[in-house]
Formats: C-alpha cells, sequence, structure tokens
C-alpha cells in the first residue's frame, strides 16, 4: 500500500458460482497479500445478488490503515472516477446538482465517498452499481464499463475498508469532521465570491437610519407596495428573498431615491441635516477685461483668417479703427465667451452713427441671441462709450453687437452704424478666491459621509460639486441640485452593499468603520448608530464588545427572526412562524443547534418556551404544522426531501432516466438496491414512512382515514437507512449527530455574514474546522458560533 511499507501478500478471490448468474453463495474476498493492482485479469469480485459483497476481513493484515487506504484510492481508483470517457466527473462534478459529487483531489474523494456510505460492503455500494447487469443502474451509465482491473480494486478496497473499520471502532465517519478537510487545500483558484447586496429589510433599515424616512407618504407604505420590485419578502404575495441588483429593483429605486432625497434636502434632515444649501456654489474670481476690437472682423462667407474673434454679416472696415455696418447687420463672436462664475459684468460698446432721416441708429447688445440692452446712436463724429451691466451665469456664451434700423436717401444721407470695439469687464463683485467652492465641496463631503459612512476622496468632492453645479445651471433651484447629488450616491456600490467596496482602499480607522457598517447590517438589518461609532473609535469598546453587544440586542433578535422566516419559508402566520421562532430562541439563549430537531418544546410569539404534547417527542420542527404544511409525504416524498435538503444538505436531481420509469415505480422497488432509484430512496423512502403519523396538515393520528393503524417506523426498507428506528424522533435523534446537520447548521449562520454557504470543501476548510470545534466545545451554541465568524480572520478581511 501507498501510505505502509510493502508486504508480500497477494490478493486471490474465491467465487463458487457463475458471476453471470448473479449469486455467488457464499464467497468471499479472501486477501492474503498485497493486493495487485496491476493485474490486468483479476477475477470477479463476488458479488451477491443483492448487491453486497462478502468481505474475509480476517484475511486483511493488522497493518492496513485509513490512511493508507485513502492512498491507494487515490492512486488507483481516482483517475477512472475523473476520465472523460467512462468516468463519473461528467455526471458527478462538482457544479452538478447530484446527490454525490466527484473532486478532482483523490484522498478527498474516498473520504466522502466513504462518510457517504459508498465503501462499504452492504448493497447499493460504489461496488455493486459498477458490477450491476441492470442498465438502468449501472454506472457510468450509457458508457464503457470499468474493466476488471478497476472494479477488483474497488473491491479490495472496500473489504480493507471494512477491516479497518471493525477493528478499530470509532466514531461512523458520517458523524466526523471529513480527515480530508484537515489537509491543506490544494486545487484551482476559486471564483465564488460574497453576495453582500443589500436585502429589502436591509434597504428599509439603511434608508431609515441614513434618512430618518420609513417611505410611507398620504399614510401609504410605499416599501410595502414596492416590496416585489426590492425583491423582499411580505408572506402574502412574495415569500422568497432576491439578493441580486435587477433592472427592477434600480426602477424602484428610482422612486426611493427622488422621493425621500427631495424630502431630507426640503426639511434639510438627514444627510442635509444642518447645511444651507441656498448658499452659492460658484467663486468670483478677480476681474478681468476682454476687448474685441472690430476692425479686425472677418465677413461672412469670406475667407476666415485664423485667429479672427468677430464675424460680421455685412459691412466692411471703417478707415483704420472699427467696423461700418453700412445695412442691417450684427457683429458676433466666432467663439464663445468663457465667463468664469455667474456673477456681473460690465459691457461696453464703442459706436458711432451716420444720421439719416428721422430716427437714431439703434444699436443693440444680445447675449445667446437674447436681446440685453438698445441705445440710439446719436453722436456721428466720435465714438462713444454706450455702457451695460448684466448678471450672467457662468460658462460659454455667444456676444453680439447689431444694427437694426438702416435708412437711406438717395443722393441725400445714409443710415449707417460705425463699431469700434465691444470690450466685456467682470466680475464686478468682490473676488472670494475659492471660499465658496471649498464650503460646497466640504457639504459633499458631509453628505458623503453621512450616506457612505466614509470621507470623500478629492476627486469625488470634485466630481459631486461639479454635478451640483451642473444640475443648478440646468434648473436654478438649489435644493434639487443637491437632492441630486444625494440620489447618485444612493446608487453607489457603497450605498447599496453591505460592506462598502471602498473598503478594500481603506485604511484604519476608515476601514473599522465600513467593517462595522457591514457588521451591524448583518446582525441587526441596519447601519451602526452614531453612538456605536464613536464606542469603537474611541477605543470604549472593542470589536468583541460590539460584536457581544450586537448579539444581545432586541435588533438582533427581531433581524434574525426575520431572516429564518424567509429560510423556513414562513407564510406569515402563527403555525408557519413556529420554526423560525425556534432557530431564533435556540441562538438568544445559547441553547444546543441540535435543539433545532430534538427539541421537546416550542416557543410561542413572546419567544418564551413552551411544552408541546408529547406526541411531539423530540423532533424539534421536524413535527411543527408550520414546518409540514406544504410538504406531503407519500407518494411524493416532498416532506422527506425537504427535511434532507433542509437539514442536511442534500441536493436531489431527477435524471431524465428516471422520469421515464417513475409511473411503474412503487414503495418497495425504490428501496431495491439494484434500482436507479436506491441511492435516493434509501433514506427517502423510510424517512416518509417515519413521518406517516403527521398528516399533510401536521395534524398527529394514529390511524389512516380508513382506520388502519399507521407503522412510522423505517419498516427496515434499506439496510444502508442511517436513521433507523420508529417516528420522527427516530430520525431527529440520530440526524442531530450527523457532520451533515452540524454543517448545514453552521452554514445558515454563516450565510448571514457573506450571503452564501461556506466553501468547506475549498478554500474555508479551515474556518470550517474552526466553526466545528467551536460548536462541538460550546454545545451547539450558535450565539457562540455567529461571535467566531464576526470575529475570524475572513469576516475581517485579515
Amino acid at each position: 500500500m501507498s501510505a505502509t511499507p510493502p508486504r508480500p501478500w497477494s490478493l486471490a478471490v474465491a467465487v463458487l458460482a457463475s458471476f453471470a448468474a448473479g449469486c455467488l453463495g457464499e464467497a468471499s474476498l479472501d486477501m492474503q497479500g498485497v493486493p495487485d493492482y496491476d493485474n490486468p485479469n483479476p477475477p470477479p469480485p463476488p458479488v451477491q445478488q443483492d448487491g453486497s459483497l462478502p468481505c474475509d476481513l480476517e484475511s486483511v493484515p493488522a497493518g492496513v490503515t485509513l490512511a493508507g487506504i485513502a492512498s491507494d484510492f487515490d492512486r488507483v481508483v481516482q483517475p477512472a472516477l475523473v476520465r472523460e470517457v467512462s468516468g463519473c466527473i461528467s455526471c458527478h462534478a462538482p457544479t452538478s446538482g447530484r446527490l454525490f459529487r466527484v473532486g478532482l483531489n483523490g484522498v478527498e474523494n474516498f473520504y466522502a465517498i466513504r462518510a457517504a456510505g459508498y465503501l462499504t460492503p452492504s448493497s447499493g455500494s460504489m461496488l455493486s452499481r459498477l458490477v450491476t447487469t441492470d442498465e438502468s443502474a449501472r454506472m457510468p451509465r450509457a458508457q464503457p464499463a470499468w474493466s476488471a482491473q478497476e472494479i477488483a480494486a474497488v473491491a479490495s478496497l472496500t473489504c480493507q475498508l471494512a477491516a479497518v473499520e471493525t477493528r478499530q471502532p470509532s466514531s461512523p465517519p458520517d458523524e466526523e469532521f471529513p480527515p480530508a478537510l484537515l489537509e491543506a487545500y490544494s486545487g484551482p483558484s476559486v471564483a465564488t465570491y460574497d453576495n453582500p447586496f443589500l436585502s429589502y429589510e436591509q434597504l428599509k433599515g439603511k434608508v431609515k437610519a441614513v434618512f430618518n424616512d420609513d417611505w410611507v407618504r398620504g399614510g401609504q407604505d410605499r416599501f410595502a407596495q414596492n416590496v416585489g420590485v426590492f425583491g423582499g419578502v411580505d408572506y402574502k404575495d412574495h415569500f422568497v428573498e432576491a439578493r441580486v441588483a435587477s433592472a427592477d429593483f434600480f426602477l424602484g429605486l428610482d422612486d426611493l431615491s427622488r422621493d425621500v432625497c427631495l424630502t431630507a434636502a426640503t426639511a434639510k434632515t438627514g444627510p442635509f441635516s444642518g447645511l444651507d444649501l441656498a448658499l452659492p456654489l460658484t467663486d468670483i474670481p478677480a476681474p478681468s477685461t476682454k476687448t474685441y476690437e472690430m476692425e479686425a472682423a472677418a465677413k461672412d462667407g469670406t475667407t476666415i483668417p485664423a485667429g479672427t474673434q468677430i464675424l460680421a454679416s455685412t459691412g466692411g472696415k471703417s478707415g483704420s479703427t472699427g467696423w461700418n455696418l453700412y445695412t442691417t447687420g450684427t457683429l458676433t463672436t466666432l467663439q464663445p465667451y468663457a465667463f468664469p462664475a455667474s456673477a456681473t459684468y460690465r459691457f461696453t460698446v464703442k459706436a458711432k452713427g451716420d444720421l439719416c432721416g428721422p430716427d437714431l441708429p439703434n444699436l443693440q447688445l444680445k447675449v445667446d441671441g437674447v436681446l440685453v440692452k438698445e441705445w440710439a446712436v446719436a453722436n456721428n463724429t466720435a465714438y462713444a462709450d454706450f455702457v451695460h451691466t448684466q448678471a450672467v451665469t457662468s460658462g460659454d456664451h455667444i456676444l453680439t453687437v447689431a444694427f437694426t434700423n438702416d435708412y437711406g436717401e438717395t443722393g441725400v444721407c445714409d443710415r449707417n452704424l460705425h463699431v469700434d470695439a465691444l470690450v466685456v469687464y467682470g466680475p464686478t463683485e468682490a473676488a472670494t478666491g475659492t471660499q465658496r467652492a471649498d464650503a460646497a465641496k466640504a457639504k459633499v463631503d458631509t453628505i458623503y459621509r453621512r450616506m457612505l459612512y466614509r470621507a470623500a476622496t478629492s476627486q469625488e468632492r470634485a466630481n459631486g460639486y461639479a454635478l451640483v453645479t451642473g444640475l443648478l445651471d440646468i434648473e436654478a433651484n438649489a435644493t434639487k441640485a443637491w437632492s441630486g447629488l444625494c440620489e447618485g450616491l444612493m446608487r453607489a456600490p457603497d450605498f447599496l452593499f453591505t460592506l462598502p467596496p471602498s473598503y478594500e482602499a481603506a485604511s484604519g480607522k476608515e476601514r473599522d468603520k465600513l467593517l462595522l457598517v457591514k457588521l451591524a447590517q448583518d446582525l441587526l438589518g441596519r447601519p451602526p448608530s452614531a453612538a456605536d461609532f464613536t464606542a469603537l473609535e474611541s477605543g470604549t469598546k472593542t470589536w468583541e464588545a460590539m460584536v457581544d453587544g450586537y448579539l444581545a440586542s432586541a435588533d438582533f433578535r427581531s433581524n434574525y427572526f426575520r431572516r429564518m422566516r424567509v429560510r423556513t419559508e414562513s407564510e406569515g402566520t402563527p403555525d408557519t412562524d413556529e420554526p423560525a421562532r425556534l432557530w431564533t430562541f435556540l441562538v438568544e439563549q445559547e441553547r444546543p443547534l441540535q435543539e433545532l430537531l430534538v427539541g421537546d418544546y416550542s416557543v410561542d410569539a413572546a419567544f418564551q418556551q413552551v411544552t408541546r404534547p408529547t406526541q411531539h417527542g423530540k423532533t424539534g420542527v421536524l413535527t411543527m404544522k408550520g414546518f409540514i404544511k406544504n410538504k406531503p409525504g407519500l407518494p411524493h416524498y416532498n416532506y422527506a426531501a425537504r427535511v434532507m435538503t433542509d437539514f442536511m444538505g442534500t441536493l436531489y436531481e431527477v435524471p431524465a432516466e428516471v422520469f421515464d420509469m417513475r409511473g411503474a415505480a412503487t414503495a418497495s422497488s425504490t428501496v431495491d438496491p439494484s434500482s436507479i432509484c436506491f441511492s435516493c430512496h434509501q433514506t427517502l423512502t423510510p424517512l416518509a414512512h417515519q413521518r406517516l403519523k403527521w398528516d399533510d396538515e401536521g395534524n398527529y393520528r394514529t390511524a389512516d382515514e380508513q382506520g388502519v393503524t399507521l407503522d412510522d417506523t423505517d419498516r427496515n426498507l434499506a439496510a444502508t437507512y442511517a436513521f433507523k428506528g420508529p417516528g420522527m424522533e427516530a430520525f431527529a435523534t440520530q440526524a442531530v449527530k450527523k457532520e451533515a446537520f452540524v454543517r448545514r447548521t453552521l452554514n445558515a449562520q454563516y450565510a448571514l455574514f457573506f450571503g452564501r454557504e461556506m466553501r468547506h470543501q475549498e478554500d474555508e476548510r479551515v474556518i470550517y474546522k474552526r466553526l466545528w470545534d467551536v460548536s462541538q466545545a460550546q454545545h451547539g451554541n450558535l450565539k457562540a458560533v455567529l461571535k467566531t465568524i464576526a470575529t475570524s480572520p475572513e469576516y475581517l478581511r485579515q
């Protein structure tokens, strides 16, 4: 064997009857030396008609060890498991929904197959599926059978394992921490990420904390009206919680953000508390002068020289200075003038006129084509200054000087307008430096801190300031402009995720603060209070003390109860809430997690322990009306499947070939070891029988509708059934010992923090072991488990 020194012993198989006949009498696998795994033509193993394998355990040498068997399995069986043709991984890949899944690590596969009961000499084993002549049950299905050499290796390892387990009795393999997971993970990198997206309840809690707004308008709860849009649960029409950023979610967020932000900005509450939103945003720079000399104008329709600043629609140069508009026309800035601030500016037009007729030449000044001032020009010999003061918003504007009333009398006179220059001066107000912009950016930072619980970066302050000023240019309403910034921040990932993505770039107290935001939302369903931030930042409370305080709070109980209502698919009734109340009671009272299935009591609406009728026995949630309803028993097995899925983590996938034969299947045929149904129904069928004394509505009974006394034992339907005995108490008392139950229950706590289950077989096996040890040492105290997660390096990103 690979893990022990080689020994001179060989494998011999005694076959007393024809293998093809499927009945092998009393033959047994007799080992008298080192298994010859390299023999290409070994005799077939003596598998019986029921799929069992007789093993001569005494012939297995004393030096055989569990570790050595695992090593040999990795070397001689694993290659067959993972090969593309006639392997197992094509159907049982880690990403499949099959009951059993095959990984890439042979030692880990060995321990997993052992714990699942597929490496025993009993019927229904891996070996029995490899050698059966029933094509509907043979593995690998619809592919070439394994070679005699490979089948002999599986048989040899099966008997060796049986011998080791007989000689060194210990906890059943499915009741211990998986030995393979004690080794460091060496597989491929993992691309499964946390899901910190806000849930419906966390969104409500965050809006309440940030805005002190429950979004009730006119007596209507707008959150309740949009519960489906936000992926929430109302126990009326919506029962499954969504945790993804759907398109509908963001449509709902449009309404929510627009309403709560504008309400807060108008009332100066929430993130706008104490902020004067009416103060000017744009600073006034020192005044400057810009002069446009009109003699340098270019006439429209001609070649425009480089550097030209004025375009004339008509006319020509007026001697050495100015431009003569001898017909109605305009002088317009070819490029817009950039006004540095929204302020007052002084415009000076130097002009004179050629007089003719009863009216004086009419001079106009326009900004962006809009008339702002006009004059009658009386001077006709020297240029005069025509001055106008005008408030202009910051940014680019086109300036125009116009002559509008051309007139002439043939041979007598001609009315014209001569323009020498246009001078723009301003702003005329006193310069303010950068104080207005700095003050506005400080407001941006304050809003960031109140909404995202962190300071804005310099770029974010600049962007926020630009957004507010840009919105103010569109509509001169400061309240709406600031509300627009708030709406934008409500769409930011730092607002919509329990752990703000900016956490990765933060350090020191800023980092601790953002992690506290996640902790409070995970445990309480809302962000921390100001007192919480102060306590952590000042050192008054350690991180551990913060966790203890949260776990002891009424908000934690309320939030945990909400989460368990979703997990148990409550319909919002007292009966369907009962399982969630028990979950919550166990955590709050630090009771053993096993009482989830073996508790002989219930918990009332006040979260007080109450006695149950004696017929329940030690069955916990399993015989609660709220758990049994909508999970009928025989013949559909829904109840049994849900028990195994909810509390043992078992996933059932029904292949197409099983659907094809379900019509002819019976309760007895499903537990035939040679049946394709056996791998699932070796558990589902006996468990469904154990539940028979509880009808589909969760009522206890001792006889069926015809008055026949009910037999709620497992009826010994499957020799491999791991929960033998009468009624649900027999199942429960044995199920709570299983590693799968402990892991599934730990995962329910883990998901509260990470939005997913542990990658216990991959890179998170270390934290799984830590949580396992805590649960064992603390007698199943789930509050201790929650604290361990919240203080773990994995949660703290250390």
